[in-house]
């Protein structure tokens, strides 16, 4: 008997089982038993809430990537490249973390409108002050609220939770290099005022 004759005998005596193998995708958790469980919606909406802001802020500085002026201008321009390009990635990575745990994603602009719940970037061209301020505003309150995720789901799904952890990592270094430009030193008060027509650049104003 052929090895081919083997294995068609075994699924003719099995039927119902390969069927029922067979009858749709398995798609298991790496960390959670079972893909229905409360866990599983846990994860799912901390990563949902999570791409919808990297996108967001991955639109915003690209607007301002391509409109920001001043005498910071170039550095500014490729600094938002950057930021750009690695909100980018972490973006992919946490879809693909979502599909991983048995969730589509949704990237769809209504959504990211909807649901980021962040403050939108001012059209037209910005002034590099604003544009530090804004972003220096933007990446702590989005670093903030993934940090609140990574305990959320830290003991039932800890490949999430080193995943956010990653986000939070990058946010807080994005946040760090804009607030870099105007932080105060032994030597210089630093309030970005030359950036400002005189006016020192202060945490939400313009």
């Amino acid at each position: 008997m052929t090895a081919r004759t083997l294995i068609l005998s075994a699924l003719l005596l099995a039927p119902s089982s390969f069927a029922a193998a067979q009858s749709k995708p398995v798609n298991q958790m790496t960390t959670l038993t079972h893909t229905g469980t409360s866990d599983r919606v846990k994860s799912t909406q901390a990563l949902q809430a999570t791409l919808t802001e990297l996108q967001a802020l991955s639109l915003q500085t690209k607007q301002a990537h391509w409109n920001v002026s001043g005498a910071l201008y170039y550095p500014l321009h490729e600094l938002l490249q950057e930021h750009y390009d690695g909100m980018a990635k972490y973006a992919d990575d946490v879809a693909e973390r979502m599909l991983a745990v048995g969730s589509s994603s949704d990237g769809r602009a209504p959504v990211i409108v909807g649901s980021s719940n962040l403050p939108e970037i001012p059209g037209g061209f910005i002034d590099d002050a604003r544009v530090l301020n804004f972003f220096t505003q933007q990446y702590a309150t989005v670093a903030q609220r993934v940090f609140k995720r990574i305990k959320d789901v830290e003991d039932a799904d800890p490949t999430t939770s080193n995943l956010l952890q990653e986000v939070e990592a990058a946010l807080e270094k994005y946040q760090w290099q804009m607030r870099a430009h105007l932080q105060p030193t032994n030597t210089d008060a630093n309030s970005g005022a030359s950036l400002n027509g005189g006016a020192p650049v202060l945490n939400g104003g313009k």
